[in-house]
């Protein structure tokens, strides 16, 4: 069972500032038990100071002095994550993932977040799976992990699988691979507007590994609204996801006060993930 199953979980990406001590010590104070970390979060925020796994054993350490819980290591968008763009940049993607891979076991985190990328005709989406699929599996090979953390792509509204209309098909593609998506309620609604659980068919339920957790104006693209706030039937999202005994983190990201955001509205998450946890029987 994953760790951070039912627990209340905030991420240090909304609070992009601040450095990861004081971010971690915001997500403990305003009452999470667990934390999502935002991969840029793992260095000093120098330019040019890449992240070693001695950077993500400190930091899960500081986390885990604050009493929390690593959830996961966010490392979407990260430069050089470009699968589709020939042989090298192909290599350089599973080296990228690998080390991602190895930065969150060193960290103690059980997934990594990832994006699936952008492509501009519909016609190459097939083929954009298989080279993700076949990238996700090479670099958890080159990881030389015997039991690498899991990988979640959080789609966008302008990476392929919302793009395009193609979230069934992605979603094969990724539990074929042992990895899934992560159910983004703020980007799923941008990108298909109020209507955006038909896309949580039967056939991609069963890939969501993850959820990110927020309401919407249905417009905006990355701007993440608290509860109530937006336009999104979150009762409905709850029913829709009943019984999957997921990870949800709540994401604020974009939101100009999260920490107003999150003392005003925790109650109204606190719920949604306990009730999530009980149809699960997690405990």
């Amino acid at each position: 069972m994953d760790p951070d199953r039912g627990l209340l979980t905030g991420m240090s990406v909304c609070f992009l500032r601040d450095d990861l001590e004081t971010a971690t010590r915001n997500v403990a104070e305003l009452g999470f038990e667990a934390i999502e970390v935002y991969g840029g979060h793992l260095t000093p925020g120098m330019p040019g100071v890449a992240a070693f796994e001695g950077h993500a054993e400190a930091a899960g350490t500081l986390i885990r002095r604050q009493g929390l819980v690593v959830s996961t290591l966010n490392v979407v968008g990260m430069e050089g994550f470009d699968p589709f763009g020939g042989t090298a940049a192909f290599d350089a993607t599973v080296a990228l993932t690998a080390g991602h891979l190895r930065l969150a076991a060193a960290l103690g985190s059980p997934r990594i977040l990832v994006w699936e990328g952008r492509v501009a005709d519909v016609r190459d989406v097939p083929a954009a799976c298989a080279t993700l699929s076949r990238c996700f599996e090479a670099a958890a090979a080159k990881s030389g992990l015997a039991d690498p953390p899991r990988i979640s792509v959080e789609l966008h509204p302008f990476t392929f699988g919302l793009a395009h209309r193609r979230v069934a098909e992605l979603s094969r593609a990724l539990v074929g691979v042992g990895a899934g998506i992560c159910f983004d309620f703020c980007h799923f609604g941008v990108a298909l507007g109020s209507d955006l659980l038909t896309a949580i068919d039967d056939e991609v339920l069963p890939a969501i590994n993850h959820v990110h957790y927020s309401d919407t104006d249905l417009v905006t693209s990355e701007l993440h609204f608290p509860p109530g706030d937006g336009r999104l039937d979150l009762d409905a999202i709850g029913r829709r996801l009943k019984g999957r005994g997921l990870s949800m983190g709540w994401d604020l990201f974009g939101w100009p006060s999260p920490r107003q955001a999150i003392e005003t509205h925790m109650n109204q998450y606190r719920g949604f993930v306990r009730s999530h946890a009980a149809s699960s029987g997690v405990v």
